[in-house]
């Protein structure tokens, strides 16, 4: 008794530990839904905890438990659903743990003996669990830490469905809750799942918390129109591909401003986003310099096959239309192309490169200059 007492204490003190972290996260952030699912999943889990540790076998206190369990394996799923940004609900399944927790209630109220109220309320816990585990099984990539979660409540869905047909087979028919609960079975059990429950949740807390870092750290990195790599992040990409040559595109639309001026901002940002979706398919690293300049890196890439790249870029952009602009408007985009060497200071590049998309526009726009090419390296639309 005393060793089952012990146990659930620290339950209830890792529970409310993780729920105030996931809690003070929530409010911090003011966004991440999963996190208040999350605190709701552990404020059930240490509520039950501390009725398990102290209860006396009372009808209340059944009762609290009936509800407390399930509920936080719902809210659990629920918050594995906002991480994984599933809108979809299992209504079927939520329906049969309310059911059958309204079965476990109802059997406690009328008085029938525990062996037997138990267990719905076993299923009921099982089947909720079985929502995270399923939502976790149809994510498209898993990473050890996504396998760990899948593991420990799978193992507490066994944990529960085991328990049906154990108390059947292990206990006299009739067995009222003192006797099970002094039993080995149901000391290993609870041993069992008290290490699991808040396992469980710390795992998700951490893959939460992985998942905003993740986020914000790709936020930081990323323009917010256009979705591409902004100028720093493109930057630190040139730097890296210097380590071993590459070659890099500058490119800017031409005459933008009268873009805007005649159709409005609203449709100059779709031809932005349009002109960032063109260059992203060509699948280089691609990053958005600001305003309406653009940039390509080519590691390991020719200045010729930089050049070839420019120019299937420009030639698409010009031939195609666009919602908002006039049919006999055609859009183009000057280029800048230069090499880097293995070595070479990425700044050089920009610049060299920075210089031949100035000399594209100076001799005309719509057009591909390779810098120290010249005249050579003009491509006229």
């Amino acid at each position: 008794m005393g060793t089952m007492v012990s146990l659930s204490m620290v339950q209830v003190g890792v529970f409310a530990f993780l729920a105030c972290l996931s809690a003070g996260i929530y409010f911090g952030l003011r966004s991440e839904s999963s996190l208040g699912w999350l605190a709701a999943a552990t404020c059930c889990g240490g509520l039950a905890a501390l009725l398990v540790g102290q209860a006396r076998g009372s009808l209340s206190e059944w009762l609290a438990l009936t509800l407390l369990g399930p509920a936080a394996y719902l809210f659990l799923a629920q918050s594995v659903r906002a991480l994984l940004g599933r809108r979809r609900q299992y209504w079927a399944l939520i329906g049969a743990v309310l059911s059958l927790t309204a079965i476990a209630l109802l059997l406690a109220v009328v008085g029938v003996h525990f062996q037997y109220q138990t267990l719905p309320f076993q299923l009921a816990c099982a089947l909720a669990a079985a929502d995270s585990i399923v939502r976790l099984t149809q994510a498209r990539q898993k990473t050890l830490l996504d396998l760990c979660l899948m593991a420990t409540l799978m193992a507490l869905a066994i944990t529960f469905v085991v328990r049906i047909p154990a108390y059947l087979i292990l206990f006299p028919p009739g067995s009222g809750y003192s006797v099970i609960r002094a039993s080995s079975f149901q000391h290993m059990s609870l041993a069992i799942s008290g290490f699991l429950g808040p396992t469980t949740a710390f795992l998700l807390l951490v893959k939460i918390v992985g998942s905003v870092i993740a986020t914000y750290r790709t936020r930081s990195e990323q323009d917010g129109l256009t979705g591409l790599l902004n100028r720093h992040a493109f930057d630190q990409a040139v730097v890296a591909g210097a380590r071993r040559g590459a070659a890099i595109i500058l490119c800017d639309i031409d005459h933008f401003k009268r873009v805007n001026d005649r159709y409005g901002h609203a449709v100059g940002d779709d031809v932005l986003r349009e002109f960032a979706a063109l260059l992203a398919q060509t699948g280089h690293c691609v990053g958005r310099m600001g305003g309406e300049e653009f940039a390509l890196l080519l590691p390991g890439s020719s200045v010729a096959n930089a050049a070839h790249v420019a120019d299937m870029v420009r030639l698409r952009f010009h031939a195609a239309s666009y919602p908002g602009i006039a049919p006999d408007h055609r859009l183009s985009a000057s280029f800048g192309v230069a090499e880097i060497s293995p070595g070479t200071a990425a700044k050089d590049a920009f610049i060299r490169a920075d210089t031949a998309l100035y000399q594209a526009k100076e001799t005309g726009r719509d057009r591909v200059v390779v810098a120290g090419e010249g005249a050579q390296g003009l491509r006229a639309a």
